[in-house]
């Protein structure tokens, strides 16, 4: 059987901004600034506060559409690697046998990269990098390992049937998580899937 594996990766905590953002967000906060003390204090700035004002429009507006065709940053680094072997689960250099794990818990599956998020705000890029992905690996002796992973379009779990399959069989994967996993929703292919793994 071969192995399969994704990529770890290590977030880091914090606002996750990048240079872009932070000009646009350096604008926004100078035109406020210059409004207020317009408005409050009688200043004037000699019509800097009116180019300023189209300086803001024209970044943000293009900062909006550019970030339709860009990337997530990858606010963290990755670590090593999430493999999942016949007889073990490896997460970086720790291996973990079958044995050792009650239960495989994917909590979040859905990210993919290059899939196309409809963020709410507007200043971030709307390309997903992949990396919402959520495994909790329960152990029998009570340890519980959180391992975020990225998936892509070539290397994601609906593509390991193989091992997910034996992970199920050994009873680390319940069946519904495993036609989660598998992306199996129709019932007769369900039926046809679920013949399938009891009788092979």
């Amino acid at each position: 059987m071969k192995q399969r594996s994704l990529r770890l990766f290590k977030k880091k905590r914090g606002i996750p901004l990048n240079p872009e953002q932070w000009i646009g967000v350096s604008l926004t906060i100078g035109l406020f600034f210059i409004g207020y003390m317009e408005h409050s204090f009688g200043n004037d700035f000699n019509g800097w506060g009116t180019n300023f004002a189209i300086v803001w429009f024209i970044y943000i507006i293009g900062l909006m559409v550019v970030n339709f065709f860009r990337y997530e940053s990858e606010f963290g680094e990755y670590t090593g690697e999430l493999i999942f072997w016949n007889d073990r689960v490896q997460i970086d250099q720790e291996s973990y046998s079958l044995s050792e794990i009650k239960i495989l818990d994917f909590v979040q599956i859905e990210d993919i990269r290059g899939r196309f998020m409809n963020s709410i705000v507007e200043f971030t890029p709307h390309l997903s990098n992949g990396l919402d992905n959520l495994l909790v690996v329960k152990l029998k002796s009570g340890e519980e390992l959180r391992c975020v992973f990225q998936q892509t379009e070539t290397e994601r779990l609906k593509h390991f049937k193989e091992v997910l399959v034996h992970y199920h069989r050994t009873g680390i994967i319940t069946w519904l998580q495993l036609l989660d996993l598998l992306d199996i929703t129709d019932y007769e292919k369900i039926q046809v899937f679920k013949k399938e793994v009891c009788h092979d």
